[in-house]
């Protein structure tokens, strides 16, 4: 399956660390991810963040980029965060074939 990774950037006043309204809507979404993971066929295979840095990084197979389009909105990471996604390959895989 296709693997695509998402680059998320937001700013101090709109992380959820700081700001009460977009906590209060990722903790309601989060507790559903799975379900919508499961809607838009997305594996999450990675999810990390730089503390400080209001960045998150989400590595995940799906389908289709729209696949993952749709799942970043569905989870509420498009509502406070700039998105890039990217098709991405494995780099361990791609060494091997050297």
């Amino acid at each position: 399956m296709p693997m695509f990774m998402a680059h998320m950037t937001h700013s101090a006043g709109a992380c959820y660390l700081f700001n009460e309204e977009n906590r209060k809507k990722l903790k309601e979404l989060s507790s559903k991810k799975e379900e919508i993971a499961q809607k838009h066929e997305i594996k999450v295979i990675s999810a990390v963040y730089p503390p400080l840095e209001h960045e998150i990084f989400y590595v995940m197979e799906a389908p289709s980029f729209k696949n993952v389009e749709r799942y970043m909105k569905d989870m509420g990471f498009a509502f406070y965060n700039k998105v890039k996604i990217r098709h991405v390959k494995n780099m361990e895989e791609s060494l091997t074939r050297l």
